[in-house]
Formats: structure tokens, C-alpha cells, sequence
């Protein structure tokens, strides 16, 4: 899965999130969202069960 800055996502614990950056590529992709009340948290997009929206 690929994300871009200010795109929105939903996370299966977290809820709704907004993506604040992007690293890596491939199987080491990660990106740092914002979910709200939950703070900010860094996934690695190959294990972290989110969906685009």
C-alpha cells in the first residue's frame, strides 16, 4: 500500500487517522499518522491493518 501526506485512512483500533509523513519503500514502508485522541503513531504499512479512504 502506498500513502501520501494528508490522506486519510481508518485503522482497526485507532479509528480514523490522518497520514503526517511517509518513509521507506517496499516491505520497510512506514508512515506516521495522526489518529486524534490516540496521538500519533508510527506503522509499518506491511503488518498494520489500515484501509485508504
Amino acid at each position: 500500500m502506498e500513502l501520501a501526506v494528508g490522506e486519510r485512512v481508518s485503522h482497526d483500533t485507532f479509528g480514523l487517522g490522518t497520514v503526517v509523513s511517509v518513509a521507506g519503500a517496499g516491505d520497510k514502508a512506514e508512515a506516521t499518522i495522526n489518529f486524534g485522541q490516540y496521538g500519533e503513531k508510527r506503522l509499518l504499512l506491511r503488518y498494520a491493518p489500515v484501509e485508504k479512504l
